[in-house]
């Protein structure tokens, strides 16, 4: 292939030289021919779909081709010999005494080595890939706000790039599986998403106490003797006078004479068991961080110097802070910090005669990268914990039975279950016709004097209309005068629902027209929530609500 190569240049060559002393036009009319004979002299395979332009300057170049295209490669110096090392990659066409044309004719890596008569040689590292022109098309016209890079390898593609939409993805993956079997997906989504971020923290804590403890004191006379090693008998009994602590469940005394006899028993067994469930939501900007506080703030001293204390707040209730971004393929990276606090007395100090509460809290701190709408527990906590303690006087507690009279006993075990739930979903706008009617404390309003004193009625619901009328055969109860046909549930189509949702509708003048008796309204029954929120009204009398409490 080389000798072919270098025997046509050398022809060609001598025609220049030949023709050099006759007229230009001549001489390019003869050079065109000799073109077009060389090229069609043996070849038959080679269609170029594309042809470019590359100027060689450097001894070293790197050249990148797509299958079934060419590429005209021009030197500045006289090309002598080409020398191609795979030619079933690359074909080469000698075009003029100093350009010759690449033909791409299967996809892979080869290199051509261009020689001049002063035996200087470049070199063209040349890298075939598969063409992918056609996908790539496709998804520049489907996608055109997004920025795609397609590489094929051997059976599969590579598809990189940035997309607007997270929905987008999936749909380009799916327009690639229909060119290459496997698809290797390197899109990211890039813009502004709103993301809705769900925890969950729900905590058990059952606690079981058993205590049992007996003190006596006996008086004989102007003597006494007292054993008080639960602390039911306080101290400063010197004098025989029973002096208790207030503590005892159970207390007696044998009395007769100047003898007397005082027996305080505390015998308890208590079960404690408490629950904490807490749902915190919110919605924040993709790489913005967002914090929820649902709880207060108690003051705290602290000491400021010089003797002198100062106040600080401390915070307590569930708080919730996260930051998410999202990635390509949907996942959303999450930093989430989520903690359940509240006030414990137990775990108080004193501080200059001033009991500053502690604080119980719960919480994590931690990084995970999930799906949409997929649920991670990030956290949980299963503990049991047992105290046991007994007091008593030496040697005697330890007789069988005797014993318990000279001891007490104490026995407190703790269990607690804790879990930790996160899902992340992207979020968006309601449309008018989504967004719930009313919200909590729309459908309920403050009592009048007589249904908050006589009747004890602390919160009543809010309707409307002039009387009450019985509830139909679906249940249902609404005021006389309203129709009942066709009553509109909530979430249906604005073209079917109460125009504004019930609201004062406001005309081209911007005068609110007030809401008139034949809006459909229905109202259910008391602990019902009703499908459309009311509009109290202050033209219209008040419903008795002696009708609504069945």
């Amino acid at each position: 292939m080389a000798s072919s190569i270098r025997l046509r240049i050398f022809r060609v060559s001598w025609i220049i030289r030949w023709i050099g002393h006759t007229s230009r036009a001549t001489a390019a009319a003869m050079l065109v021919t000799m073109m077009l004979w060389q090229s069609s002299y043996g070849q038959t395979n080679i269609a170029p779909v594309s042809v470019g332009k590359k100027l060689i300057s450097q001894k070293n170049e790197k050249l990148q081709m797509i299958v079934s295209t060419s590429q005209n490669v021009t030197l500045e110096k006289t090309i002598d010999v080409a020398v191609i090392s795979n030619d079933a990659i690359i074909q080469v066409q000698p075009l003029s005494q100093n350009e010759v044309l690449l033909s791409a004719l299967a996809t892979g890596v080869t290199q051509v080595d261009l020689k001049t008569p002063d035996n200087e040689t470049y070199s063209i590292e040349i890298v075939v890939t598969g063409d992918a022109r056609e996908l790539q098309t496709i998804l520049a016209q489907q996608f055109p706000m997004a920025t795609l890079n397609v590489l094929p390898i051997q059976q599969a593609v590579i598809i990189s790039g940035q997309v607007t939409a997270d929905e987008h993805v999936e749909h380009v993956v799916q327009i690639a599986e229909q060119y290459y079997p496997t698809v290797i997906n390197r899109v990211e989504v890039i813009g502004v998403h709103t993301i809705m971020l769900q925890t969950q923290v729900m905590e058990v804590s059952r606690t079981k106490l058993r205590n049992l403890g007996i003190d006596w004191q006996a008086n004989f006379g102007n003597d006494f003797l007292v054993q008080s090693t639960s602390g039911l008998i306080g101290r400063g009994s010197t004098t025989g006078a029973l002096v208790n602590a207030s503590n005892e469940t159970v207390k007696f005394g044998i009395v007769g004479g100047d003898d007397s006899f005082f027996g305080l028993i505390r015998a308890l067994k208590q079960n404690n068991l408490a629950k904490v469930l807490a749902d915190p939501t919110v919605v924040a900007i993709d790489g913005r961080p967002a914090s929820f506080n649902s709880g207060g703030e108690f003051p705290i001293l602290v000491p400021a110097g010089l003797g002198q204390v100062a106040v600080e707040f401390r915070e307590f209730g569930t708080r919730l802070d996260f930051v998410a971004k999202v990635r390509g393929d949907g996942r959303i990276w999450l930093e989430v910090r989520p903690t359940i606090s509240e006030v414990d007395p137990g775990r108080s100090v004193v501080l200059q005669g001033t009991s500053v509460p502690g604080l119980r809290s719960r919480f994590v701190e931690t990084a995970v990268e999930l799906n949409a709408g997929e649920t991670l527990a990030l956290a949980g906590l299963l503990q049991m914990r047992s105290e046991s303690e007994t007091v008593g006087l030496p040697w005697l507690s330890d007789i069988p039975y005797l014993g318990a009279f000279f001891r007490s006993n104490r026995e407190v075990q703790n269990e607690v279950e804790l879990l930790i739930l996160v899902t992340p979903n992207f979020a968006g706008a309601m449309q008018p016709h989504e967004v719930p009617a009313g919200g909590p404390g729309f459908n309920s309003g403050s009592p009048l004097d007589k249904e908050l004193y006589l009747n004890g009625y602390i919160e009543v619901p809010a309707v409307q209309g002039n009387e009450y009328c019985p509830p139909d055969a679906s249940g249902m109860m609404i005021p006389q005068g309203v129709p009942m046909e066709n009553p509109v549930p909530y979430g249906l189509p604005p073209q079917n629902a109460v125009p504004n949702g019930g609201l004062p509708m406001t005309n081209s003048s911007g005068v609110r027209s007030p809401v008139t008796a034949t809006s459909p309204q229905v109202f259910p029954k008391r602990g019902v929530e009703p499908p459309l929120a009311p509009v109290r009204s202050s033209t219209v009398p008040r419903t008795s609500p002696s009708a609504i409490r069945r």
